[in-house]
């Protein structure tokens, strides 16, 4: 059996078995940042990643070793001590002179014992928190209601101790933007209730509408070798108790990345979904979702902060899940996937903004749903879906969505403008095949 570390915050938070917090850590592949900033968002989520760690290979064996150490219940301590000599070995330590990505020298802090209780900390909360969430959406409908418990060992801030005792439903927006950790150091948690303890246990219940939630802009630093200022987006939550009044709480920029964003909740719910009532009636329970107002209005925010004026933020839309026709037939293609949602990036959006007009792609999630042709690609692994008429376009092009799994994740890969008589040659030819 693993031990259980013996640092007070973690143990809190290790109330429950790791093996959802150790897959969640297991699950993310590799991406390579330079400054903190660029490590952050919701490629975090997805991605194992630390700055200035510029080798796969290291990356791999740092992640290994948090593995471990969440697999053998070791504390910071026992981590560090094991990890230090591989770091140390390979010259990612200490304050050293390097070329940066820009092609400049620079000198850098590498490997220190601060910069791996910051490694430690971040990751083992982050993967912990997804585990938790994982459990707990497993259970909500005996235990729908989530209450924010504040954990502080010393010094604890004023706004998260706020926080404490605060209880939304499972399904309420203040969780896609502020499900703990909400920032560095941040030891907070939730936990699952019944509805009948709101009552007795006299918990304070709050609902987020989304006219509640705004987002802005903030400058969070400079770029360590361009000297530019490092634009990151901040999400700002009105408050409103029952007793009337306001108070307002905002994630630290960056910190969009827990395990409440918006791919990994949509994923959790389409996967309940999926397994309660199957994949037809599953598929099209989340449709209705994605087609609600506030999902509707939040992929609106998506493409604004997409267009304004800021550097790309990674982040992500889900704008339509997969039929259960298509399901069934990427199963007969051999093709993995984590589960049916369909997701569109902000560096895409941007790369083919002129395809469709604004008010089309706020209007994507309803185009996307109304496609009525999709095709299977061959050549390159991908479905094809057809949106309705664009009047822009001639009667012999259609816009042609292309949809591809990345590491297992259904990506929205290319959009573009196709002639229809190109695509009947490649079904004539069986390059393409017809799906529905």
């Amino acid at each position: 059996m693993s031990k259980v570390p013996q640092r007070p915050e973690l143990n809190a938070l290790f109330n429950m078995p790791p093996q959802d917090a150790i897959d969640y850590l297991q699950a993310k592949g590799f991406k390579i940042g330079w400054d903190w900033h660029e490590t952050l968002n919701e490629a975090h989520s997805r991605a194992f990643t630390v700055a200035k760690v510029a080798r796969i290979d290291l990356l791999q064996d740092i992640k290994k070793s948090l593995i471990d150490a969440m697999q053998q219940g070791q504390g910071l301590e026992q981590w560090k001590a094991n990890i230090t000599p591989t770091l140390q070995k390979t010259g990612w330590w200490g304050k050293q002179t390097v070329i940066n990505p820009a092609g400049m020298e620079q000198t850098v802090q590498l490997g220190s014992p601060r910069r791996l209780k910051t490694i430690f900390d971040t990751n083992m909360h982050k993967s912990l928190a997804a585990g938790r969430y994982k459990a707990m959406m497993a259970t909500v409908e005996t235990r729908p209601i989530w209450v924010w418990v504040h954990i502080s060992i010393s010094n604890p801030r004023k706004i998260h101790l706020a926080r404490n005792g605060e209880a939304r439903r499972y399904d309420d927006p203040f969780w896609l933007y502020a499900y703990p950790p909400t920032e560095w150091g941040c030891k907070c948690k939730v936990v699952a209730r019944r509805e009948s303890d709101v009552a007795d246990q006299n918990l304070t219940l709050i609902q987020t509408q989304p006219k509640d939630i705004e987002h802005h802009q903030v400058i969070v630093g400079k770029s360590s070798f361009t000297g530019q200022d490092v634009v990151s987006m901040q999400t700002r939550i009105r408050i409103k108790q029952q007793d009337g009044s306001e108070s307002f709480f905002s994630p630290a920029p960056g910190f969009n990345s827990h395990p409440a964003s918006s791919y990994l909740l949509d994923a959790e719910l389409s996967k309940r979904a999926v397994d309660l009532v199957g994949v037809d009636k599953g598929t099209q329970q989340i449709q209705q979702v994605l087609l609600s107002r506030p999902r509707l209005k939040a992929h609106e925010a998506f493409i604004k902060n997409s267009l304004s004026d800021t550097p790309i933020q990674n982040k992500t839309s889900t704008v339509a899940v997969m039929h259960a026709t298509d399901i069934e037939f990427m199963a007969t293609q051999k093709q993995a996937f984590e589960n049916p949602i369909i997701s569109l990036g902000d560096q895409l959006f941007l790369d083919k903004r002129s395809i469709l007009s604004d008010a089309e792609w706020v209007d994507f999630p309803r185009l996307i749903a109304q496609s009525w042709r999709v095709l299977w690609d061959q050549a390159n692994s991908q479905l094809l879906y057809w949106l309705p008429t664009i009047e822009s376009h001639s009667a012999n092009q259609v816009v042609q969505v292309a949809v591809q799994s990345k590491n297992g994740v259904m990506q929205i890969v290319d959009v573009a403008v196709v002639e229809r008589s190109a695509t009947v040659d490649r079904l004539n030819a069986n390059t393409y095949l017809a799906i529905r």
